[in-house]
Protein backbone atom coordinates (compact mmCIF):
# COMPACT_ATOMS: atom_id res chain seq x y z
CA UNK A 1 0.00 0.00 0.00
CA UNK A 2 2.85 2.25 1.07
CA UNK A 3 5.16 4.07 -1.73
CA UNK A 4 9.10 3.67 -0.89
CA UNK A 5 10.60 7.08 0.10
CA UNK A 6 14.10 5.72 -1.67
CA UNK A 7 12.92 3.58 -4.56
CA UNK A 8 9.65 4.77 -5.22
CA UNK A 9 8.22 1.13 -5.43
CA UNK A 10 5.20 -0.12 -3.65
CA UNK A 11 6.12 -1.56 -0.27
CA UNK A 12 4.80 -2.86 3.10
CA UNK A 13 6.08 -0.74 6.05
CA UNK A 14 8.34 -0.80 7.55
CA UNK A 15 10.63 -2.77 5.13
CA UNK A 16 11.04 -2.04 1.24
CA UNK A 17 12.00 -5.18 -0.24
CA UNK A 18 12.97 -4.02 -3.63
CA UNK A 19 15.76 -1.81 -1.87
CA UNK A 20 15.74 -2.96 1.58
CA UNK A 21 14.75 0.85 3.02
CA UNK A 22 13.59 0.50 6.37
CA UNK A 23 11.09 2.91 7.71
CA UNK A 24 12.40 4.24 10.91
CA UNK A 25 9.35 4.08 13.38
CA UNK A 26 9.68 6.33 16.36
CA UNK A 27 6.81 7.28 18.79
CA UNK A 28 4.50 5.80 17.07
CA UNK A 29 5.12 7.72 13.75
CA UNK A 30 6.45 5.72 10.87
CA UNK A 31 8.81 8.44 9.43
CA UNK A 32 8.48 8.53 5.11
CA UNK A 33 9.70 11.74 4.90
CA UNK A 34 12.49 14.05 5.93
CA UNK A 35 11.11 17.05 4.30
CA UNK A 36 11.34 20.27 6.58
CA UNK A 37 8.09 21.15 7.94
CA UNK A 38 7.93 24.79 5.87
CA UNK A 39 9.78 25.72 3.22
CA UNK A 40 9.73 29.11 1.56
CA UNK A 41 10.38 28.42 -2.45
CA UNK A 42 13.74 29.41 -2.71
CA UNK A 43 15.06 26.32 -4.36
CA UNK A 44 12.10 24.45 -4.60
CA UNK A 45 9.93 26.92 -6.33
CA UNK A 46 7.27 25.80 -3.80
CA UNK A 47 6.23 27.10 -0.87
CA UNK A 48 4.38 25.12 2.20
CA UNK A 49 3.61 25.76 5.43
CA UNK A 50 3.69 22.94 8.06
CA UNK A 51 2.24 23.50 11.93
CA UNK A 52 5.47 21.96 14.02
CA UNK A 53 5.78 25.70 15.80
CA UNK A 54 2.38 26.03 16.02
CA UNK A 55 1.34 23.00 17.62
CA UNK A 56 -1.21 23.25 20.59
CA UNK A 57 -1.71 26.72 19.77
CA UNK A 58 -3.61 25.55 16.79
CA UNK A 59 -6.88 24.25 18.56
CA UNK A 60 -5.65 23.58 22.17
CA UNK A 61 -7.69 27.29 23.85
CA UNK A 62 -10.27 27.06 20.31
CA UNK A 63 -13.70 26.42 21.88
CA UNK A 64 -14.68 23.87 18.46
CA UNK A 65 -18.51 22.31 18.90
CA UNK A 66 -17.71 18.55 19.12
CA UNK A 67 -21.24 17.38 17.72
CA UNK A 68 -20.67 19.30 14.57
CA UNK A 69 -17.38 17.38 13.97
CA UNK A 70 -18.96 13.90 15.36
CA UNK A 71 -21.80 14.67 12.81
CA UNK A 72 -19.62 15.76 9.90
CA UNK A 73 -17.70 12.25 11.01
CA UNK A 74 -20.74 10.53 11.13
CA UNK A 75 -21.42 11.85 7.16
CA UNK A 76 -17.54 10.64 5.78
CA UNK A 77 -18.03 7.52 7.26
CA UNK A 78 -21.45 6.92 5.49
CA UNK A 79 -20.37 8.23 2.38
CA UNK A 80 -17.19 6.09 2.25
CA UNK A 81 -19.19 2.84 3.59
CA UNK A 82 -15.99 1.38 5.23
CA UNK A 83 -12.54 0.61 3.82
CA UNK A 84 -9.00 2.60 4.16
CA UNK A 85 -9.37 6.64 4.09
CA UNK A 86 -6.42 8.99 4.09
CA UNK A 87 -6.28 11.82 6.24
CA UNK A 88 -4.12 14.15 4.86
CA UNK A 89 -2.48 16.82 7.08
CA UNK A 90 -4.39 15.42 10.00
CA UNK A 91 -2.72 17.76 11.99
CA UNK A 92 -4.04 17.15 16.04
CA UNK A 93 -6.22 14.89 14.90
CA UNK A 94 -9.20 17.12 14.93
CA UNK A 95 -11.42 14.80 12.44
CA UNK A 96 -9.04 11.42 13.46
CA UNK A 97 -10.00 10.49 16.12
CA UNK A 98 -13.87 10.83 16.05
CA UNK A 99 -13.46 8.61 12.69
CA UNK A 100 -11.82 5.93 14.22
CA UNK A 101 -14.22 2.88 15.37
CA UNK A 102 -16.69 4.04 12.48
CA UNK A 103 -15.93 0.66 10.15
CA UNK A 104 -12.99 2.89 8.59
CA UNK A 105 -9.11 1.92 8.83
CA UNK A 106 -7.51 5.52 8.58
CA UNK A 107 -4.01 6.24 7.67
CA UNK A 108 -3.54 9.78 9.41
CA UNK A 109 -0.38 11.93 7.96
CA UNK A 110 0.87 15.57 8.35
CA UNK A 111 4.42 16.89 8.20
CA UNK A 112 4.10 17.88 11.80
CA UNK A 113 5.70 15.99 14.57
CA UNK A 114 4.44 18.06 17.11
CA UNK A 115 0.77 17.79 15.70
CA UNK A 116 1.37 14.26 15.55
CA UNK A 117 1.87 14.21 19.12
CA UNK A 118 -0.86 16.09 19.96
CA UNK A 119 -3.26 13.16 17.71
CA UNK A 120 -2.07 10.68 19.93
CA UNK A 121 -2.96 13.01 23.13
CA UNK A 122 -6.25 13.50 21.59
CA UNK A 123 -6.55 9.90 21.30
CA UNK A 124 -5.50 9.04 24.94
CA UNK A 125 -7.84 11.67 26.06
CA UNK A 126 -10.96 10.72 24.32
CA UNK A 127 -9.98 6.72 24.82
CA UNK A 128 -10.23 6.38 21.41
CA UNK A 129 -9.35 2.62 20.15
CA UNK A 130 -5.80 3.01 17.62
CA UNK A 131 -5.96 -0.76 16.42
CA UNK A 132 -6.99 0.36 12.80
CA UNK A 133 -4.96 3.71 13.01
CA UNK A 134 -1.69 4.26 10.97
CA UNK A 135 0.29 7.67 11.73
CA UNK A 136 3.10 8.65 9.27
CA UNK A 137 5.04 11.99 8.72
CA UNK A 138 4.56 12.56 5.18
CA UNK A 139 4.54 15.13 2.20
CA UNK A 140 1.29 16.18 0.83
CA UNK A 141 2.90 17.16 -2.46
CA UNK A 142 4.66 13.62 -2.49
CA UNK A 143 1.89 10.90 -0.71
CA UNK A 144 4.08 7.82 0.34
CA UNK A 145 1.50 5.54 -1.14
CA UNK A 146 1.33 3.52 -3.73
CA UNK A 147 -0.95 4.37 -6.71
CA UNK A 148 -4.93 3.42 -6.40
CA UNK A 149 -3.92 2.62 -2.60
CA UNK A 150 -7.15 4.09 -0.60
CA UNK A 151 -10.68 4.41 -0.74
CA UNK A 152 -11.15 7.75 0.38
CA UNK A 153 -9.11 11.15 1.32
CA UNK A 154 -9.91 14.04 3.19
CA UNK A 155 -7.58 16.78 3.04
CA UNK A 156 -9.26 19.40 5.50
CA UNK A 157 -7.74 22.61 5.43
CA UNK A 158 -4.37 21.90 3.78
CA UNK A 159 -4.90 23.41 0.50
CA UNK A 160 -4.28 27.01 1.33
CA UNK A 161 -1.13 26.40 3.14
CA UNK A 162 0.72 25.65 -0.31
CA UNK A 163 1.83 27.26 -3.14
CA UNK A 164 0.77 24.93 -5.20
CA UNK A 165 -3.01 23.25 -3.95
CA UNK A 166 -3.04 21.61 -7.54
CA UNK A 167 -0.03 19.27 -7.21
CA UNK A 168 -1.77 18.06 -3.75
CA UNK A 169 -4.99 17.68 -5.96
CA UNK A 170 -3.14 15.46 -8.27
CA UNK A 171 -1.31 13.27 -5.54
CA UNK A 172 -4.70 12.67 -3.64
CA UNK A 173 -6.04 11.53 -7.24
CA UNK A 174 -3.47 8.93 -8.06
CA UNK A 175 -3.44 6.98 -4.32
CA UNK A 176 -7.42 7.00 -4.81
CA UNK A 177 -8.69 3.61 -6.11
CA UNK A 178 -10.86 3.70 -9.21
CA UNK A 179 -14.36 4.59 -7.78
CA UNK A 180 -12.51 6.45 -4.42
CA UNK A 181 -13.51 9.57 -3.47
CA UNK A 182 -11.77 12.56 -2.38
CA UNK A 183 -14.55 14.26 0.60
CA UNK A 184 -14.50 18.07 0.93
CA UNK A 185 -16.03 20.49 3.15
CA UNK A 186 -15.85 24.54 2.72
CA UNK A 187 -12.74 25.10 5.18
CA UNK A 188 -10.89 27.73 3.75
CA UNK A 189 -9.69 31.00 6.18
CA UNK A 190 -12.71 33.66 5.78
CA UNK A 191 -15.32 31.17 4.42
CA UNK A 192 -18.61 31.84 5.19
CA UNK A 193 -19.35 28.47 7.14
CA UNK A 194 -21.69 30.62 10.08
CA UNK A 195 -25.31 32.17 9.94
CA UNK A 196 -25.81 35.23 12.04
CA UNK A 197 -29.83 35.07 11.71
CA UNK A 198 -30.04 33.54 15.25
CA UNK A 199 -28.18 36.35 16.86
CA UNK A 200 -30.05 38.35 19.82
CA UNK A 201 -29.10 42.48 20.24
CA UNK A 202 -26.31 41.50 23.22
CA UNK A 203 -24.76 38.69 20.97
CA UNK A 204 -24.39 41.12 17.94
CA UNK A 205 -23.17 44.40 20.54
CA UNK A 206 -20.42 41.64 21.99
CA UNK A 207 -19.22 40.72 18.38
CA UNK A 208 -19.20 43.78 17.30
CA UNK A 209 -16.73 44.67 20.29
CA UNK A 210 -14.98 41.26 19.74
CA UNK A 211 -14.43 42.36 16.14
CA UNK A 212 -12.68 46.05 16.47
CA UNK A 213 -11.17 44.25 19.46
CA UNK A 214 -8.98 41.68 16.86
CA UNK A 215 -9.22 43.87 14.47
CA UNK A 216 -6.75 46.56 16.14
CA UNK A 217 -4.27 43.82 17.36
CA UNK A 218 -4.11 42.64 13.89
CA UNK A 219 -3.74 45.93 12.07
CA UNK A 220 -0.68 47.11 15.01
CA UNK A 221 1.11 43.52 14.77
CA UNK A 222 1.06 43.33 11.30
CA UNK A 223 2.06 46.66 10.89
CA UNK A 224 5.15 47.09 13.13
CA UNK A 225 6.23 43.37 11.38
CA UNK A 226 6.20 45.41 7.72
CA UNK A 227 7.33 48.36 8.62
CA UNK A 228 10.67 47.53 11.02
CA UNK A 229 11.17 44.10 9.85
CA UNK A 230 9.95 43.87 6.28
CA UNK A 231 7.77 40.92 6.86
CA UNK A 232 3.85 40.30 5.57
CA UNK A 233 1.61 37.56 6.35
CA UNK A 234 2.32 34.31 5.15
CA UNK A 235 -0.81 33.62 2.23
CA UNK A 236 -0.73 31.30 -0.42
CA UNK A 237 -3.72 29.89 -1.39
CA UNK A 238 -6.70 31.06 0.61
CA UNK A 239 -9.11 31.85 -2.89
CA UNK A 240 -7.86 28.96 -4.49
CA UNK A 241 -10.26 27.37 -7.03
CA UNK A 242 -10.31 23.56 -5.59
CA UNK A 243 -13.60 23.32 -7.70
CA UNK A 244 -12.80 23.74 -11.31
CA UNK A 245 -9.19 22.18 -10.49
CA UNK A 246 -11.46 18.68 -9.03
CA UNK A 247 -13.92 19.38 -12.20
CA UNK A 248 -11.26 18.68 -14.39
CA UNK A 249 -9.28 15.45 -12.80
CA UNK A 250 -12.39 13.81 -11.36
CA UNK A 251 -15.04 11.42 -13.56
CA UNK A 252 -17.66 12.83 -11.63
CA UNK A 253 -19.05 14.64 -7.96
CA UNK A 254 -21.79 14.08 -5.71
CA UNK A 255 -22.99 16.80 -3.07
CA UNK A 256 -24.57 16.11 0.27
CA UNK A 257 -26.01 18.08 2.52
CA UNK A 258 -25.62 17.79 6.59
CA UNK A 259 -28.39 19.36 8.51
CA UNK A 260 -26.97 20.94 11.43
CA UNK A 261 -29.24 22.43 14.66
CA UNK A 262 -29.90 26.13 13.82
CA UNK A 263 -29.29 26.72 17.29
CA UNK A 264 -26.30 25.15 17.67
CA UNK A 265 -23.87 28.11 19.15
CA UNK A 266 -19.55 28.44 18.46
CA UNK A 267 -18.71 30.42 21.04
CA UNK A 268 -15.21 31.74 20.21
CA UNK A 269 -13.62 33.58 23.52
CA UNK A 270 -9.86 33.80 24.17
CA UNK A 271 -9.28 31.90 21.12
CA UNK A 272 -7.84 34.79 19.23
CA UNK A 273 -5.69 36.28 21.85
CA UNK A 274 -4.20 32.59 22.67
CA UNK A 275 -3.36 31.72 19.47
CA UNK A 276 -2.17 35.14 18.19
CA UNK A 277 0.49 35.08 21.41
CA UNK A 278 1.58 31.83 20.51
CA UNK A 279 1.95 32.15 17.03
CA UNK A 280 -0.38 30.15 16.34
CA UNK A 281 -1.76 31.08 13.00
CA UNK A 282 -0.48 30.34 9.61
CA UNK A 283 0.15 34.05 8.45
CA UNK A 284 2.53 33.97 11.32
CA UNK A 285 4.23 31.28 10.46
CA UNK A 286 7.29 33.89 8.71
CA UNK A 287 7.71 35.66 11.36
CA UNK A 288 11.01 34.81 13.90
CA UNK A 289 9.84 34.05 17.54
CA UNK A 290 11.95 37.01 19.00
CA UNK A 291 10.70 39.73 16.85
CA UNK A 292 7.33 38.13 17.05
CA UNK A 293 7.24 37.84 21.11
CA UNK A 294 8.51 42.08 20.79
CA UNK A 295 5.76 43.03 18.12
CA UNK A 296 2.99 41.05 20.54
CA UNK A 297 4.30 42.52 23.65
CA UNK A 298 4.23 46.00 22.33
CA UNK A 299 0.78 45.87 20.65
CA UNK A 300 -0.46 44.35 24.31
CA UNK A 301 0.37 47.50 25.61
CA UNK A 302 -1.23 49.43 23.04
CA UNK A 303 -4.49 47.61 23.54
CA UNK A 304 -4.57 47.80 26.73
CA UNK A 305 -4.15 51.81 27.11
CA UNK A 306 -6.66 51.85 24.73
CA UNK A 307 -9.27 49.46 25.91
CA UNK A 308 -8.40 48.33 29.33
CA UNK A 309 -6.96 45.13 30.93
CA UNK A 310 -10.54 43.49 30.51
CA UNK A 311 -11.19 43.95 27.07
CA UNK A 312 -9.76 40.22 26.09
CA UNK A 313 -12.36 38.83 27.95
CA UNK A 314 -15.37 39.54 25.37
CA UNK A 315 -16.38 36.55 22.92
CA UNK A 316 -17.82 36.15 19.96
CA UNK A 317 -20.92 34.19 19.40
CA UNK A 318 -21.69 32.32 15.80
CA UNK A 319 -24.19 29.82 14.29
CA UNK A 320 -23.02 26.83 12.78
CA UNK A 321 -24.75 26.51 8.98
CA UNK A 322 -25.82 23.10 7.54
CA UNK A 323 -22.88 21.38 6.11
CA UNK A 324 -22.14 20.61 2.54
CA UNK A 325 -20.13 17.94 1.95
CA UNK A 326 -18.55 17.49 -1.69
CA UNK A 327 -17.16 14.45 -2.87
CA UNK A 328 -15.27 13.80 -6.00
CA UNK A 329 -15.26 10.73 -7.40
CA UNK A 330 -12.19 9.18 -9.47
Amino acid sequence: MFKCPGCGKPMKLPLCLICGRKILYTDGIYRLTDDPYIINGESTGIKYIGFEEIGEYYSGASFFNQAVIDEKCRNIAKITGGGTLLDLACGDGLYTIPLLGRGLSIIAMDISDKMLALLYKRAENSGADISNLVVCRANALDIPLADGSVDAVTAISLLHLISRPEAVIGEIYRVLKKGGEYITFEDRPGADIFSNKNLSAGEQAENIKYSEITDFIERRYFKILEEEHGISRTRYSWFFDQKNICGEIFDSKKIYTVPIDSKTRNILKDSYLYRMRGKGYSNQSAVPRDIHEDAFRRVMAEFTELYGAEAPDTGYTEYENDVEITVYIK
